[in-house]
């Protein structure tokens, strides 16, 4: 992703003070009304295929259908569908519709649109906060927890002491820091990001935001 330009003081519609990452992830997902159950939606970097990324669409999505729901209720399933390819030269307008509100479970339609025509729709459905027999992931499995794992920094800076490193393999790991990314990663087996061949196709890490990013996106049951 490019590099992100901050918020000058005194504009932006209010955005959270602090640092550049922080910033990031909680004005994307501040939404600004513009009537009921519709909101607009800004970018704060682009990535570099020039298209609006799709976690943004998706976080600010789900933030719209839960501003249109009781604050009792939390996220039980979110199933997303990209129509278009996003212009990150425009905003974004959320559409809520209100599909059903029950007593356990309520279900909200939304789609995103730009220049008339939706980029993307999901419903998603909210349930009220109980506990449930059901389990319908795998079972977590035995991993170094986060604060035993270095960071993606410290691993980039090991792979570049390498003297066997390629010189092509070199010019990507050295643009990775300059990209102000708001997510940070820790890979389970930090010794793979220097491997670029010959890897498993499969890899565990641990991931959260670099910022705070509210109740609506941390709901540990909600399923993709």
């Amino acid at each position: 992703m490019s590099s992100p330009k901050a918020p000058e003081d005194g504009q932006g519609g209010g955005d959270p003070p602090g640092d550049l990452r922080s910033v990031l992830v909680t004005s994307v997902l501040n939404l600004e009304p513009l009537d009921e159950d519709l909101f607009r939606g800004r970018h704060y970097w682009i990535p570099t295929t020039k298209r609006l990324f799709g976690g943004q669409i998706i976080g600010q999505a789900l933030v719209a259908a839960a501003k249109s729901v009781s604050e009792d209720v939390q996220v039980h399933s979110l199933h997303c569908y990209f129509v278009r390819a996003g212009d990150p030269k425009v905003p974004v307008l959320y559409q809520v519709e209100r599909t059903r509100t029950g007593a356990s479970f309520s279900v909200r339609s939304v789609k995103a649109v730009q220049h008339g025509r939706p980029i993307f729709i999901c419903q998603a459905s909210f349930q009220l906060t109980q506990p449930s027999p059901l389990q319908h992931q795998f079972s977590m499995p035995t991993v170094p927890p986060p604060e035993e794992l270095p960071d993606y920094e410290t691993l980039i800076d090991q792979c570049l002491r390498d003297p066997n490193l390629q010189k092509k393999y070199r010019v990507v790991l050295n643009r990775i820091p300059a990209r102000n990314v708001p997510i940070e990663i820790k890979l389970i087996n930090p010794s793979s990001l220097c491997q670029l061949e010959n890897m498993e196709p499969k890899q565990m890490f641990w991931v959260r935001a670099k910022g705070y990013i509210g109740p609506e996106l941390q709901r540990p049951g909600a399923q993709g």
